[in-house]
């Protein structure tokens, strides 16, 4: 397992496309990926775009990401990066 928080970084807050970016990238890792916000919220899973729209993540907010499975590190520092870069934004 390996895990590490991050501060989104999206002006627009968490909209569908950057979800759809969030959750393409994710299914690139064989690890389960979660993504929880930690002002308050269960985890939710990085590969659906509607859970990911669902808990209404907006600018500065902090998160959690966390993965468990064969290459969990690198799936969570794929995920950190995207996030605290503005996932919109390449």
């Amino acid at each position: 397992m390996a895990s590490t928080e991050v501060v989104f970084k999206d002006r627009y807050g968490l909209h569908p496309r950057a979800a759809m970016r969030i959750q393409t990238e994710a299914r690139t890792f064989g690890a389960a990926i979660a993504i929880e916000p930690l002002e308050g919220g269960a985890p939710v899973d990085a590969r659906s775009m509607l859970a990911l729209v669902s808990i209404g993540i907006r600018l500065d907010d902090r998160l959690r990401v966390s993965a468990i499975g064969p290459d969990a590190d690198a799936a969570v520092a794929a995920m950190a990066g995207l996030i605290a870069a503005g996932v919109c934004h390449p």
